[in-house]
């Protein structure tokens, strides 16, 4: 008959299991459905028993089309039957490949989702940890510039205490050149007043009367001279005694600013190996700050990447899950419907049965007359 048609079974790649296909669906939908017209040719009016046998072997054709294609659909529920209880079983049986088989790469990109969410805190930690090691080492940036800035001040004081130091060093030597040419000046004064006095002592004729006429002049000359060199002797000693001290307190003078000035140069040198100790630690400690910043830059865009790689797989994953429960749910439609045309069917058949009773009897009876 042309509306007999076969039903076709395909499989699903990837596991998706078979459908029936539409065009079959169809043809069962157009077999099955009630046609006035095509009830008329079928069950025309009752007439001889020529139009009986013509009706009745109509109707066997037509019965043994119904039968072949309800073998078919058999052999096709058989089919989805055994392709639903192998899903099903699949779900049951802990040893097949059921949901687990799907929750197992889910379970795993969670697990590895939860180890990277505890890399990413132990991460976000590491960053707390290098935000304050970078904090606390910008505080010491700010408190060694503080303090070279410290350094450069006492540096500028340090300059101009020297610059004080070596002019009022300079001043100490002009007043000493000053003090030793007084000091010759005055010694070469002392000794020609010395030598003039001598002369007028020598060249001076003094008439001296004596009462006693046992004094000598000779002694008496001898006695002057030697009171007189006495005097010169005394106003030397003082005169040398009061440059010596002068002498001494220029010298204690000079020796306290050359001990400050080496003292300062010493300090000065000091100073400058504690700024180049400093400016090697701030270079040392900006270098780390920006390795520091550097790492937490590639930790962020690592971090960034791994997860949105992650979340890509899940959402795939998701994605053919929902598919795979579609395609279940599509097969036990399918399933529902070829079951409910099975019933149809068979409901049709037994109609056929039942008419093919009703005719045997009148069939049995012609023959008889």
């Amino acid at each position: 008959m042309s509306r007999n048609r076969a039903f076709s079974m395909f499989g699903g790649a990837g596991g998706r299991g078979s459908r029936v296909s539409v065009a079959s669906l169809e043809g069962l939908r157009n077999a099955m459905r009630s046609d006035p017209e095509n009830s008329k040719e079928v069950f025309p009016a009752p007439g001889p028993a020529a139009d009986d046998k013509k009706t009745m072997k109509g109707l066997n054709d037509r019965l043994s089309g119904y039968l072949g294609r309800v073998r078919n659909l058999e052999d096709a529920n058989k089919d989805l039957e055994d392709q639903i209880q192998d899903i099903l079983g699949k779900r049951v049986d802990p040893n097949g490949r059921d949901w687990d088989v799907v929750e197992k790469p889910l379970n795993d990109l969670r697990k590895k989702l939860r180890d990277i969410t505890m890399d990413n805190a132990s991460l976000l930690l590491q960053i707390d940890n290098t935000k304050l090691a970078n904090d606390d080492f910008k505080n010491k940036l700010d408190n060694e510039k503080q303090a070279r800035k410290t350094v450069e001040r006492d540096l500028i004081g340090l300059k101009k205490m020297i610059d004080d130091t070596n002019l009022n060093r300079m001043q100490l030597e002009s007043q000493i050149e000053s003090v030793k040419e007084e000091l010759a000046f005055l010694k070469k004064d002392h000794k020609d007043d010395v030598d003039e006095l001598r002369k007028k002592i020598k060249d001076s004729n003094v008439l001296v009367e004596f009462d006693s006429q046992d004094n000598n002049l000779s002694d008496t000359l001898n006695k002057i001279r030697s009171q007189y060199e006495k005097l010169a002797k005394k106003n030397l000693k003082d005169t040398d005694d009061w440059y010596q001290s002068k002498f001494d307190s220029i010298k204690v003078e000079v020796v306290q600013n050359t001990e400050a000035l080496h003292s300062g140069k010493n300090e000065l040198k000091d100073l400058r190996r504690q700024r180049h100790l400093l400016e090697i630690d701030i270079q040392s400690i900006t270098s780390m700050v920006y390795s520091h910043e550097e790492s937490l830059k590639d930790t962020d865009g690592r971090y960034n990447r791994e997860m949105t790689r992650l979340n890509n797989i899940l959402v795939q994953l998701e994605g053919e899950l929902v598919q795979v429960r579609t395609q279940v749910e599509r097969h036990v439609d399918d399933y529902q419907e070829l079951l409910h045309v099975k019933m149809k069917l068979e409901a049709e058949i037994e109609n056929y049965r039942s008419l093919m009773h009703d005719i045997a009897p009148d069939d049995r009876a012609a023959p008889a007359t």
